[in-house]
């Protein structure tokens, strides 16, 4: 996740739902984004996000620890990688990139 990444989410944190022991604050959205696994991209919906992950619908089926991108527009790309896997649901870890902080 770049610098600039990061900046865009932090200033669209807020919180969702009962406390959780998550490190970070997740927002619920609704962005049309790419998907990039290892068959290919494919048009996805990510439901909510963190600095630290995503929830993704509409998403293909992809095993647990799979490396994936993830493309959103205005955004940016975060790679990562799945944490959970349901029908047409992911759960993607984000992975922190070189030289991208977190406040």
């Amino acid at each position: 996740m770049t610098s600039r990444n990061s900046a865009a989410l932090a200033a669209a944190e807020m919180p969702v739902g009962p406390v959780e022991a998550r490190e970070d604050r997740r927002r619920q959205i609704l962005w049309s984004a790419v998907l990039q696994t290892a068959r290919g991209p494919c048009h996805c919906l990510v439901v909510d996000i963190s600095r630290g992950g995503a929830r993704i619908a509409r998403a293909p089926a992809v095993g647990i620890g799979q490396a994936v991108t993830l493309m959103v527009t205005g955004l940016g790309m975060f790679r990562g990688t799945v944490v959970w896997s349901e029908t047409g649901n992911l759960g993607i870890e984000f992975v922190p990139q070189p030289g991208a902080g977190r406040a």
